[in-house]
């Protein structure tokens, strides 16, 4: 808890500090801007899915509307060795990508704090293999690997607050609701041998409405 305050307070003086410094910039004109944006999500989903570093472009058609689009990439791959020297190591490899296309309306338009919210439409799509610890002898009938994949297309709605440290950059913090058709698919591989059948694909669809994620978003502008 102290090591959190610790840091709370230090982003707070930093931020102070790049106020007063720039405290004699003209007021903030977005109106034909480009931005570039570096973006890191999945910030809120408790372990339950991969973290996401993006990239983005962002475009103002006036000082309180914007264009904005950021795919977002990422890749995990874990090794559990094996205790015993007879069985093979067990191994996850896992992979996202995704891409939102949207738009923002901001309420203070001429302020270095403003809020705004988002929305558009995102297509997002993981993979994860994990490959078992069997042993070394791979008896037939054993489980190898088990690859599952998710398709999801949705819509979604964010709130968020975007800090403007001058005319060129600015770091916004946003949380995001949506609506999400997904598609999810399990495919499991046996050791083949004598009267050994594959697992046939297994197949499900949902539909979900709720949280989804959090992001941080540093962007700069042209």
């Amino acid at each position: 808890m102290r090591k959190v305050s610790i840091m709370l307070v230090t982003i707070g003086l930093i931020f102070l500090f790049l106020n007063s410094c720039l405290a004699d910039d003209s007021t903030m004109v977005h109106k034909g801007k480009w931005g570039i944006s570096l973006s890191a999500s999945g910030l809120s989903n408790l372990g339950i899915g991969l973290y996401q570093g993006g990239i983005g472009v962002k475009y103002w058609f006036s000082n309180g509307f914007a264009l904005k689009t950021i795919l977002g990439l990422s890749a995990k791959s874990k090794t559990n060795h094996s205790a015993d020297i007879s069985y093979t190591d067990n191994k996850i490899n896992q992979a996202s990508f995704s891409v939102n296309l949207g738009t923002e309306f901001h309420f203070s338009k001429d302020s270095r704090f403003s809020p705004y919210v988002y929305t558009g439409f995102n297509y997002t799509t993981t993979t994860r293999t994990e490959y078992f610890s069997i042993p070394v002898t791979n008896p037939p009938g054993w489980s190898t690997k088990q690859h599952n994949s998710t398709g999801s297309f949705g819509l979604d709605g964010t709130i968020g607050l975007e800090y403007f440290f001058n005319k060129r950059f600015s770091l916004a913090g946003e949380y995001q609701v949506g609506l999400s058709f997904q598609t999810d698919k399990i495919q499991s591989t046996r050791v083949p041998g004598p009267g050994i059948i594959q697992p046939p694909e297994l197949k499900t669809t949902t539909t979900t409405l709720g949280t989804k994620t959090s992001s941080l978003i540093l962007t700069v502008y042209f």
